[in-house]
């Protein structure tokens, strides 16, 4: 069953904070989607190389499918909260993206041992650059949850 990559969000390649904004919420739009196809090629390209964020996920999936696995897929809602801007460089924003998603279900191994994620609702910030014609994630954290920044 083939699974369609979500498409890019209205605004996500303008070099404003609404576009940066959006690019971050469909980077994480695309979380889900590469967890159940293994597709990592937009991942990959929107991904800066020393994202630790961005390259534990391509690390997992690619595991997650070498060994036979896959994630069934999942909808996940994404509320932007606030961005905030570098003083050094105009070209780098924090983005504040509420994330919620439901209960689902990951496939590891041959044969298939089926392992159930609990449900997400976290804040996390996505620290975006532009680089000549797009948004490009530099990282990615979790807030952990009574922190304050």
């Amino acid at each position: 069953m083939a699974t369609p990559e979500p498409g890019r969000l209205e605004g996500m390649d303008e070099q404003s904070p609404a576009g940066a904004a959006a690019a971050a919420a469909y980077f994480l739009t695309l979380y889900p989607y590469v967890y159940t196809t293994g597709d990592l090629t937009t991942w990959e390209d929107m991904s800066e190389d020393d994202c630790i964020f961005c390259n534990s996920v391509i690390t997992n999936v690619t595991e997650l499918h070498a060994g036979g696995g896959w994630a069934d897929m999942w909808s996940q809602e994404i509320i932007i909260l606030s961005y905030g801007t570098d003083p050094a460089d105009p070209n780098r924003l924090v983005i504040e993206l509420r994330l919620t998603a439901p209960e689902h279900t990951t496939h590891r191994d041959r044969p298939s041992r089926s392992i159930i994620v609990d449900a997400q609702d976290t804040t996390l910030l996505i620290q975006v650059y532009w680089q000549g014609d797009r948004w490009i994630i530099e990282e990615g954290e979790i807030v952990e949850e009574g922190a304050e920044g």
